[in-house]
């Protein structure tokens, strides 16, 4: 009987901590998931990675929408589809970098990455001079 007992703790607790790992995952922020998929050729800052880093990026759709729901539908729109019409950074870092590949997250984490990259922007962040 102390089996049977122990048995069902035991399955309880595998099907809680599946339940827990799937929510993680479900509510990452966009923080982690650029973590996660971005930071690799995005760097916070200069000097750059393989990519232009975020405060530029954050700077540069600032510049360009004032409105964060307008920004970031944008933003989504490049991530899944990079094409150098839709970029709002300077023509010059798609001739340093290129373009990136398209991102293979859901639309929902697309779009928290697009907001966290909003608000990521820094009022005192001033572009190197180069990339105009």
């Amino acid at each position: 009987m102390h089996r049977f007992y122990l048995s069902i703790l035991l399955f309880g607790f595998c099907f809680l901590k599946t339940e827990i790992l799937f929510a993680a995952t479900d509510n990452a922020t966009g923080q982690q998931l650029f973590d996660r998929h971005c930071s690799v050729c995005h760097s916070m800052e200069p000097p750059p990675k393989t990519a232009p880093p975020v405060l530029g990026i954050a700077l540069h759709y600032r510049e360009a929408f004032g409105d964060k729901t307008l920004a970031t539908e944008y933003m989504v729109k490049f991530m899944q589809k990079p094409d150098p019409p839709l970029s709002k950074l300077e023509p010059a870092a798609i001739r340093r970098f290129g373009l990136m590949p398209p991102m293979s997250m859901s639309l929902q984490e697309l779009k928290k990455v697009a907001a966290w990259l909003w608000d990521s922007y820094d009022p005192q962040f001033k572009t190197p001079g180069n990339c105009r």
